[in-house]
């Protein structure tokens, strides 16, 4: 429903319309501006805005996708494929989660019967030995190149 409700929001703003790369650069930006809003109240402990920039960076976000929709883009099947990708990077054999790496801690999550890997510092989720990228160039439209 939420991204429908950008779609509308968008399409009310006639921002779906002969979209073009610059509409497109302009869009990321507006995005960059939202973001540092988000850390701005984080840095304040403004829970508030916090709570406002992540929705707002959501509608944003979603608007960008919609731009890229609009020119042709397959982003939901690109989002399918990513979200399938992260998945992989929870393996099921503990060989593959890389647990010597001395950077990295490594935990099973038994609801899943699969391991996580976390860098130790800053505790991102980290990809195992075996990972591979996720391939999204067929979703990406063709442009003509002009002379």
């Amino acid at each position: 429903q939420a991204y429908s409700d950008v779609r509308l929001f968008n399409a009310l703003a006639g921002n779906l319309v002969n979209v073009t790369d610059e509409s497109v650069d302009a869009h990321v930006s507006f995005i960059f501006e939202e973001l540092s809003e988000t850390i701005t109240a984080v840095e304040s402990g403004d829970r508030v805005e916090l709570l406002d920039g992540a929705c707002d960076l959501f509608v944003t976000v979603a608007g960008l996708m919609q731009k890229l929709e609009a020119q042709g883009y397959d982003v939901a099947r690109a989002i399918e494929r990513v979200n399938e990708n992260n998945l992989s990077k929870f393996p099921k054999n503990v060989l593959a989660a890389d647990a010597n790496n001395p950077d990295y801690v490594v935990t099973l999550n038994d609801q899943y019967s699969r391991y996580v890997i976390k860098d130790k510092t800053t505790g991102k989720v980290k990809k195992p030995a075996d990972f591979a990228g996720v391939y999204l160039t067929d979703l990406i439209p063709s442009r003509k190149v002009s002379a």
